[in-house]
């Protein structure tokens, strides 16, 4: 077995097994190869599964254990040198493979790609049997889940946003076992197994030095001629030419191309995601096909992030997308792309697991920057058998996802608490023997990770900016609209709540009532309004406080979470149904990259006085802005402005309230009122940036204070 990334190409021969497998459940993992083979032979069954799919979406709901799949296939022809090769684009998590009654291999890990060479288990023209044994188990709860656990699985087996969330009994359900993702056969006499693009910029000639390294597996010994061909992003096409004495085994192919002038890779707030496309052709064979970019990344000692040496303020996201992998389509995924520019995050964190190879891709196209945890939640069992196992897979974390130009970070573990000490220093030294183009983070872990208003505190603790400069967790809980809700709850367990079906479903009730505090109203509609308005206010009031700090400390933020990944009550600002609640356009406004951030000293006025607050205008972009407009209207009406406004690339400009000298209308109306702050471009009327707050408008009340005594 050999691990590999899945490049394949249609000009090769290529055989589908996706579709209709049989398949035998063993939830105690009680049967042997030989009862399982006469259990299908017999048609003892337990009926079809189209493949890929996790199998909780297949209908074997809450299963743990193992499931035996059988698929019958027939080669008609292949060369007598052709190595013949079965690929499993991603099967969770252990899994064992038969050919025709011949055990060929086996593998641990839910996100790799893997192969095995199997032409001498074939028969030609005759129908071959493949057996395969997947195995998710439960862990066992109390002993091995959650503290000690064994299975490298990251947030698909334990997390607060997971079904059951922490509880002992429940937080494994909904397991995401199965034959998730491709399985399809290949054969050639020459087969690409890992092929690595490594760009070097020299600024100072502005050329890109390309180094390219392949490893191919033969069955042919001779010198066979190979072109790498270039593909620029203007779709300039070049052929560099080797030949190269195969040995018949695995060979491996090198090359550096120089790139004058490149086009770099640039995150959308700096530019453009030029993409480059290399293939490796042989003959009439096109071996491999893959894109890349040309960027460098950096983080300095103040954590300050760097792109192609510009430096650049991080507006993040953390990112769960799905629980199962197998239901990511490609619709889902660019929805996600559009919610994310929508919300202007201009990097993502893939949070404690690594997912399919089409989101990145999707990144890399929308220039989003990534950064990638690998898959670890919280704490596992301290042996040397654990720590080898993370070290080879979280390599084949890196060598699967590394030609992608989106990731700029990997991070070895979230929340390790003190495993930060023992394991991860292993695994970030792994990580550094594969890849020193990009930054690497020992952990994410509590330190960074600031719940003021949630777990503890208020949401006013953000004025200290707490837990910087590189802030990678804060949120709070907001529950979805109603429609939402009543999918997975019933309207008695919404009206009368049944606290621990909401809790199943990741509700925090304690931080909630008694660190929150939010009011749960009258009905479901109140609780729902008050719950989601609490999250938009701790949303803003945090952005605006760390970026009012940018770089002076803080130097980037990382709002959890995103998305549901599945029926929850959660961090999210948009449901699982795609439902965005109040929270993201909270965070839409808040992440401009050329924002307006406005602190109302006094909320309430009598109509006639003096505005009193103080303005920021942060500017993310490397441009500058020139002779601009503040204006300020109420009701859309302009009250005042302020003139003549330069702001320089990446810089902030302050006013304080003693310089802002705005009179709000004597003929107000007794009443709550919008008060916009437009920052606009004096010479086109174009409106450059806009914040949204409220005021209210009050008279003196009249008081009578009775039993003063002399």
């Amino acid at each position: 077995m050999f691990f590999t990334i899945n490049i394949m190409s249609e000009i090769q021969k290529k055989i589908s097994l996706n579709g209709s497998w049989l398949f035998v459940k063993d939830a105690d993992e009680m049967f042997s190869f030989n009862e399982v083979f006469t259990l299908f032979n017999d048609e003892k069954h337990d009926g079809e599964m189209i493949i890929p799919v996790n199998w909780q979406l297949a209908g074997l709901y809450n299963f743990n254990g193992a499931c035996w799949f059988r698929k019958e296939f027939t080669i008609n022809k292949f060369n007598s040198n052709d190595i013949v090769r079965l690929h499993f684009a991603g099967v969770d998590y252990f899994c064992e493979v038969w050919i025709n009654g011949n055990k060929i291999g086996e593998h641990e890990g839910y996100f790799q790609s893997f192969h095995f060479d199997i032409e001498k288990y074939l028969h030609k023209s005759l129908p071959n049997e493949l057996i395969v044994k997947t195995a998710s188990p439960l862990e066992e709860p109390g002993k091995v889940w959650p503290h000690k656990k064994k299975l490298i699985k990251g947030i698909f087996n334990h997390h607060d946003c997971r079904p059951g969330g922490w509880s002992l009994e429940r937080g494994q359900e909904k397991n995401t076992g199965g034959i998730w993702n491709d399985v399809y056969i290949a054969s050639g006499s020459v087969l690409i197994d890992t092929i690595t693009v490594t760009p070097g910029i020299n600024w100072d000639d502005n050329t890109a030095a390309v180094k390219v390294k392949s490893f191919c597996s033969s069955s042919i010994k001779r010198n066979v001629k190979f072109t790498f061909q270039l593909s620029s992003p203007k779709n300039e096409i070049v052929n560099y030419d080797r030949e190269i004495k195969l040995a018949a085994g695995i060979n491996e192919l090198t090359s550096t191309i120089t790139i004058d002038d490149p086009q770099l890779w640039w995150c959308a707030d700096l530019g453009t995601p030029y993409l480059y496309n290399l293939k490796i052709i042989s003959g009439n064979l096109e071996l491999a096909d893959v894109n890349f970019g040309i960027r460098k990344v950096f983080m300095d000692d103040q954590k300050q992030f760097y792109i192609n040496n510009k430096k650049l303020f991080l507006r993040g996201v953390n990112l769960i997308l799905t629980q199962f992998l197998s239901d990511l389509t490609s619709e889902k995924i660019n929805n996600l792309i559009a919610l994310l520019k929508e919300a202007n995050v201009n990097i993502v964190r893939i949070h404690a697991h690594v997912n399919r190879n089409e989101l990145y891709e999707a990144l890399d196209e929308a220039g989003i920057l990534v950064w990638q945890d690998f898959a670890l939640q919280w704490t596992y069992e301290e042996s040397d058998e654990f720590t080898e196992n993370a070290v080879t897979q979280i390599r084949d974390m890196v060598r699967m996802l590394y030609n992608h130009p989106s990731i700029a970070v990997w991070c070895c573990h979230n929340e390790p608490g003190n495993q930060i000490d023992s394991l991860d220093p292993v695994l970030s030294k792994a990580v550094q023997g594969e890849d020193t183009t990009r930054i690497i983070r020992t952990a994410s872990n509590y330190e960074e990770h600031p719940y003021d208003g949630w777990y503890w505190g208020n949401k006013e603790h953000f004025a200290a900016a707490p837990m910087g400069p590189l802030v990678t967790e804060f949120g709070a809980q907001a529950l979805p609209e109603k429609k939402s809700l009543l999918k997975f709850l019933t309207k008695d367990e919404m009206e009368i709540p049944d606290w621990n079906k909401w809790e199943y479903h990741n509700f925090q009730y304690e931080q909630t009532f008694n660190v929150a505090e939010i009011d749960a109203g009258n009905s479901v509609e109140e609780f729902i309004v008050y719950s989601q308005k609490y999250q938009a206010e701790l949303i803003k009031t945090a952005v605006d406080f760390y970026r009012r700090k940018k770089f002076n400390p803080i130097t980037g933020i990382f709002q959890f979470m995103f998305i549901d990944c599945w029926e929850s009550i959660s961090w999210s600002v948009i449901d699982y149904y795609g439902i965005k609640k109040q929270g993201f356009y909270s965070l839409k406004e808040a992440f401009q990259p050329l924002y307006v951030s406005v602190f109302l000293r006094q909320r309430k006025y009598f109509p006639g006085s003096k505005l009193q607050t103080d303005v920021w205008i942060i500017n993310d972009l490397h441009k500058d802005f020139n002779d601009c407009v503040l204006r300020v209207m109420l009701n859309n009406q302009l009250i005042g402005s302020i003139e003549h406004i330069n702001t320089e690339a990446n810089e902030i400009r302050f006013w304080e309230y003693k310089s802002i000298d705005i009179l709000l209308p004597l003929d107000a109306g007794i009443s709550s009122q919008k008060i916009i702050f437009q920052l606009v471009e004096k010479n086109e009327e174009k409106i450059l940036s806009e914040s949204v707050s409220e005021i209210e408008f009050v008279k003196k009340k009249q008081y009578t204070f009775e039993g003063v005594s002399k």
